[in-house]
């Protein structure tokens, strides 16, 4: 059987579904927040990684059968590439579908606010008003025809993302199409100068992303330090007009608080909740049914609807077992 060890930071919940998912020839040891211990690496012959420390050549020389390393995740900075090469390690940096699938639905969320796309089509739908309509050709149309003036653009705003992981990775990559003046990013052990070009993004601590950002996008992972970290506090910091877009962990944003400051703030946009799902007499419901809130809620599917299960996860492994060519290999 082989031997997989797989560094994370996942919950029990998700290390529970990715055991569960793992292919019958594997026996898999999981270890969360933690370092491999010598036994670990000695018994390793597959890595997977989700930049749980960084692979260095000491690591490698602990692990005397080692033969594949998976990445989980698009960067690589963390790993001893040359250290690889000389033990003829294979490493492969497969991306995260979820991730992908969660960092569209962010980009979903930022252009439906600054579009204010539920007020837009409450104002088409209710077709409140006394024009003629006339067929349109090109010299023939009615561009805004309710003279409408709160439509924005991406272009020029800074985004400040907080809670900077895959997610935050893949998101940054696609913003910068939409021509943003800056990328801001806050977590706790910020990325390597080198990741930060590649992806042209600046750090910046927690405050500096609330009280400068445009666009505040909260990708935190639950913990005792983020419960309710997006506050009362945070929202009165934040900029007249800018937009809070919440896809991390439900209880980290104080929906109480959001409320209360949709006064001030542009807009809002959440997939996640302080209690999942939600009722039908909660307070955020009936404040999205009133457009002028600029207010989107949508029900935890940010990273997609297909199987709970982690199969995908396991894709590298069962090509390098099977002796075919990896997809997604590096070295």
């Amino acid at each position: 059987m082989t031997r997989l060890l797989w560094l994370t930071e996942r919950g029990s919940r998700h290390q529970k579904q990715a055991l569960d998912a793992a292919p019958p020839q594997l026996h898999v040891t999981m270890l969360r927040s933690a370092l491999p211990t010598e036994t670990h690496l000695a018994n390793a012959d597959i890595l997977v990684s989700e930049r749980r420390g960084r692979i260095s050549a000491e690591l490698l020389n602990a692990a005397p059968h080692l033969k594949l390393i998976v990445r989980l995740g698009s960067l690589f900075d963390d790993i001893d590439l040359a250290a690889c090469q000389q033990r003829q390690i294979l490493v492969s940096c497969q991306p995260v579908i979820g991730a992908i699938s969660t960092a569209e639905h962010v980009m979903l969320q930022i252009l439906s606010l600054l579009k204010r796309l539920n007020e837009v089509q409450a104002m088409t739908l209710a077709a409140h008003h006394s024009l003629p309509a006339a067929r349109t050709d090109e010299n023939t149309f009615s561009y805004n025809w309710f003279r409408f003036q709160k439509v924005e653009t991406l272009r020029g705003k800074t985004v400040a993302i907080v809670g900077m992981g895959e997610i935050g990775v893949e998101l940054a990559r696609r913003l910068h199409s939409f021509l943003p003046a800056r990328i801001l990013y806050y977590k706790r052990n910020p990325y390597s100068k080198t990741v930060e070009q590649q992806l042209d993004i600046t750090y910046a601590d927690f405050q500096t992303c609330v009280e400068v950002a445009d666009i505040l996008v909260c990708l935190l992972p639950y913990s005792k330090e983020t419960d309710m970290l997006i506050n009362a506090d945070v929202f009165q910091r934040m900029k007249p007009g800018s937009l809070l877009v919440h896809a991390g962990s439900g209880s980290t944003v104080d929906e109480q608080a959001l409320l209360e400051a949709l006064v001030h703030l542009g807009g809002a946009a959440l997939d996640t909740f302080e209690h999942e799902p939600l009722q039908s007499e909660h307070p955020l419901i009936a404040a999205a049914r009133n457009p002028l809130n600029n207010l989107i809620l949508t029900p935890h599917l940010a990273a997609g609807t297909g199987s709970p299960r982690r199969d995908s996860d396991y894709a590298e492994v069962m090509r390098f077992l099977a002796g075919e060519p990896l997809r997604h290999q590096i070295v």
